[in-house]
C-alpha cells in the first residue's frame, strides 16, 4: 500500500517530497526517442545541501562506473508543484552542455502506479545562445517501491 503522504502531495511542493524521501534522490534518465542517445545507462544522484535551499549537488553516474559531479541551482515553485535544476558540468562546451531538469510532482496515474513520485524532462544545450534540446525523460521513484 502506498503511503498516504504521496496521495496527499501529488501536485504540491517538490522540496517536501524530496525531504520525505531522504537523501540522495536518484533521478532515473530515459533517453528521448527523437534525440541522439547513447546506449549507456545513466542516472543522477541529487543531494540537497544543508547550508542552502538554492543549491544542490548533482552526481552523474554513467554505466555504473564513471562519475562526475557539479553544483546546480535549485528553483522551487511550490504553488505549481514544479522544481527546476539548472547547471553545467565541467569540461568543454561542446562535450558538456548546460542542463536544465524540470521536475513536477503532478504525475500521471500510470506513472504513479509505476512507482514514480516526480516526473519531468532533461534539456541540454547552450543556454547563452538560447538553444536547448530535450534529451531525456527524468523520473524519481518513490522510496516505498524501491
Amino acid at each position: 500500500m502506498v503511503g498516504l503522504f504521496y496521495y496527499e502531495n501529488v501536485g504540491k511542493n517538490c522540496r517536501k517530497i524530496l525531504q520525505y524521501e531522504g537523501r540522495p534522490s536518484k533521478i532515473l534518465l530515459f533517453p528521448d526517442e527523437n534525440g541522439l542517445a547513447s546506449g549507456v545507462k545513466k542516472h543522477w544522484l541529487l543531494k540537497t545541501v544543508w547550508w542552502s535551499k538554492r543549491y544542490c549537488k548533482i552526481i552523474e553516474v554513467i554505466g555504473g562506473v564513471q562519475r562526475r559531479e557539479t553544483r546546480g541551482r535549485l528553483y522551487n515553485y511550490p504553488a505549481w508543484g514544479v522544481m527546476v535544476i539548472v547547471g553545467k558540468f565541467a569540461g568543454k562546451a561542446e562535450e558538456m552542455p548546460d542542463f536544465c531538469v524540470r521536475l513536477s510532482s503532478e504525475v500521471s496515474r500510470e506513472d504513479f502506479r509505476a512507482g514514480y513520485s516526480m516526473s519531468g524532462v532533461l534539456e541540454q544545450g547552450d543556454f547563452s545562445q538560447g538553444v536547448a534540446y530535450l534529451t531525456h525523460y527524468a523520473m524519481i521513484k518513490r522510496r516505498d517501491v524501491v
